[in-house]
Parts: structure tokens; sequence; C-alpha cells
């Protein structure tokens, strides 16, 4: 069975030439936005008028230039807060924080003195009446979208024009954002995804006879709203929901998603999810690890690492407790695998120094797997080596699961890189346990 690797590539523009082939419209365009930029700036800067504006539109397009077509920076949200540098006609240049820290160029007209609340929002939709009513609907939904009081805002005021086939819209806009399910697309295969901060990256496609391949997902897979099956520490943990697309990175694609009742990402939120249930349960990953089983550890790996011709002091490094801000240090996991088995699954991780002057530095990557039966124990898998430069990867175990739903646990690990990550998949065979399938990376 392959293992996937990624591929980095690196892209080089020739700037200079690229701009000798532009046509002399283009070029005489562009002069013309940058003199017109010049032109808003330096009146900026003459004649300042800083105030603090708030988003009242659903999301108000900020621009690189004073005018329509000026190109987009990003969609700050409504509700946001802007701080306002200069009034140029009918645009302010402003900063704001949301979605992300940018400066640019706004419509005055969509900003007000005061943040849209639920309540101003209902107020306002109250007075109004047609279509106005549908608009103000609108941005109650931007502002709370999980709320159903947001949405029936929307069916109301379709039904008040006698719309039906807008108030069917809006109430099954209504179930799929705040009821959401895990929805399968028609002739979808098995797909296994890796969350990792509240994103979710596809890893692999599961035939259900313990064979993986890239799963190769349309732009569909990632749709605004769908569901998904959560799983962690090996069981099944509701669902998570797309809630906005991410962009192509690498070999893979990302989406930010939420897990209800929360209103957006979790940068906390890590785990596996999957368009289909899968076998949870196949392993129980226990509270703590005993003083016996973490010893049998260490003395199992200080054996390994010293096969690997490392001064005591580098396995020393190795055997600390694991430091987050260092990503270096020993994990112990222990796993109740279904038939009674218990599994220690243990990874090792330190900076390595050069052995001579001209060496680079190396990390060093350790994996043991031990079958623990009371206080005997039994090596049933490792891998051990020192990676360097762009080949650089570290083992972090991140959960298990039976995928392939043969009644026993797959364990998943997230493979860290150089410049990225990807997620690696091990299977038991005749006793031990080795990597079959490595995907979903996302990086450089």
């Amino acid at each position: 069975m392959s293992v996937l690797r990624p591929h980095h590539h690196t892209l080089v523009i020739a700037l200079a030439s690229a701009l000798s082939l532009l046509p002399a419209a283009a070029l005489a365009q562009s002069s013309d936005a940058d003199r017109d930029y010049r032109e808003a700036v330096a009146h900026c800067e003459s004649h300042p008028q800083a105030s603090t504006r708030y988003v009242v539109v659903d999301a108000a397009r900020m621009r690189s230039l004073p005018r329509a077509d000026g190109g987009a920076v990003t969609s700050v949200p409504i509700g946001a807060e802007v701080k306002v540098q200069c009034v140029f006609g009918e645009w302010v240049r402003a900063t704001s924080e949301r979605p992300n820290p940018s400066v640019g160029w706004i419509r005055a007209d969509l900003l007000g003195p005061r943040a849209p609340t639920a309540a101003s929002l209902e107020q306002d939709y109250r007075r109004a009446a047609g279509a106005e009513r549908r608009t103000i609907a609108e941005r109650a939904i931007a502002l709370r979208p999980f709320a159903r009081e947001s949405h029936q805002l929307a069916i109301d005021a379709a039904q008040a024009d006698g719309d039906t086939a807008a108030a069917q819209a809006a109430t099954l806009r209504r179930e799929r954002m705040t009821a959401p399910k895990v929805e399968r697309l028609s002739g979808e295969p098995r797909l296994l995804f890796g969350v990792d901060g509240g994103y979710l990256t596809a890893i692999a496609r599961i035939d259900g006879r313990g064979r993986y391949a890239d799963p190769a997902t349309p732009d569909s897979t990632y749709a605004v709203w769908r569901g998904f099956h959560l799983y962690r520490n090996g069981a099944a943990d509701g669902l998570v929901q797309v809630i906005d697309r991410g962009e192509a990175v690498g070999l893979g694609m990302e989406a930010q998603v939420r897990r209800p009742p929360a209103a957006e990402r979790d940068q906390g939120l890590n785990g596996l999810a999957s368009n289909e249930t899968l076998g949870a349960g196949a392993a129980v990953i226990a509270a703590k690890v005993s003083a016996d089983e973490r010893r049998a550890v260490e003395r199992e790996l200080r054996a390994l690492l010293g096969r690997q011709r490392l001064d005591r002091a580098a396995v020393d490094k190795a055997l600390r407790p694991y430091d987050a801000e260092e990503r270096s240090g020993l994990r112990v996991h222990a796993l109740d695998l279904a038939g009674g088995k218990r599994l220690l699954v243990a990874t090792a991780v330190a900076a390595v120094p050069p052995r001579s002057p001209d060496q680079a530095d190396t990390t060093l990557d350790s994996v043991l797997l031990l079958e623990a039966s009371g206080k005997q124990y039994r090596k049933v898998g490792e891998i051990a080596g020192e990676t360097a430069g762009d080949a650089i990867e570290s083992h972090a175990f991140h959960d298990a699961l039976d995928l392939d739903g043969d009644g026993e646990a797959e364990l998943i690990f997230r493979l860290h890189q150089y410049e990225g990550s990807q997620y690696q998949i091990w299977s038991r065979s005749s006793g031990q346990w080795k990597p079959v399938y490595a995907g979903g990376y996302v990086g450089v």
C-alpha cells in the first residue's frame, strides 16, 4: 500500500518580464490607479477626520482605492468597529481588526455611529415594509447566523409578501444553520477529515477494506453550512459545521468549522471528522498512564534511541516532558483496544546538535508502541530517526478510530513537517503496527 508524500513547489515570479508583456492600456490603467491612490492618501494626511464607526450592512467591502472598481482588501462584517482616518468624498479611509487587521477605503454610507444589535434590527424591521424588511432580515442573519429569531424575520417578510417559495427557502436555510445535520453528497465516497484548531482538512478516501487514497475533494465537499460527524478521544462527539471556506493550501483544502452551539471557529477544537458514521469505540484513550507504564516506555525508548548513536544528553532531552513551545519532549498515551488489549503510544521529539561543523541541525523523531499485559510489555511498532531541512518530520498522536469497519482501531498521527503538516494512518498486521498512508497535507 503506497504512502503519499507532499511535494513542495517554489514559485519564482519574473516581475520585470511580466510587466514588459502587459498591454499599454493595462499599464496606463495601473498608472491612473497609482495617481488616484497618492491623491487620496495626500488628502487624508492633510485633512484628518478621526472617528469610530460601525458596519451597519451585511458586510462592507474594503477597497484599495476610494472607488467602486478599487481592488478588494477584505470584507468587514456587520457590527465590526472601524477606525476612520479621514473622509474623501463618499469614501472613508479606515482600519479594522475584523476579520483581520486591514486598512483601506469603505463607502461612508455602509457605516453608522452605533453597532447594530439584535434588538435595534428588530425595531428597524417592525418599522419597515416590503423589500426593506427583507434587507433588514438579512442583516439580522448576518449578525446572528445561528439564532432562530434572525431567520424568522426573513420567513415572516417573505410570507407577508405572499412569496411562498422564498418563505420555504428561508425555512430550509434556518433549519440548516440552526439545527445542522451530517450531509452525505450523492455518489460521495467515505471520507476522513482532520480537525485542527477549528479547521477541517480532508485526509483520505476509505474503501472499507483497509485501503486509503487521496480524497481528491471537489469544491462541493466544503460547502458552507455542511455538517460532518466529529470524533475525539476515540468516540463520537456530535458534529462540526462548515462556516467558511479556506484557501487552497499545499495538496489539501481547509474550511473553518464550528461545533454547535458555538457560533464561530474554536481554535482549541481538534479531532477527526467524516461524512458517514465510523467505528467509534474500538479504542478508548485512558485518562492516565501508570508509573510502571511510563517507566517501561522510557526504558524501551532509551534502548531505541541508543541504537541511533545519540549521546546521553540528546536522549535525556528527548525523554523530558513535552514542551509545546519548543515542540520537543516525550508524550505517552494509553489506549484500551477492543478485545481487552492495552496499547501504549509514545512519541519523542528533540533537537539534535550537529556532530560536525559542516552538519546542519537535525530533529530526532521517534514513535514507540508497546502492548501491555499486566507488567509485561511487548514492542509492536517503532520509528526512530533524524530528519533535517525540508525532510523534517515529527509525529504527534492524534486519535484512534476504526476507519475501515473491521472492528479494530487504526492510529492517526499528526505529522509535523518543515513548513506544514499532514496526517498519518497506522494499521496492525500480524501483530505489528506500521504506517500505511499519509495525506491531508496543509502548508507551503
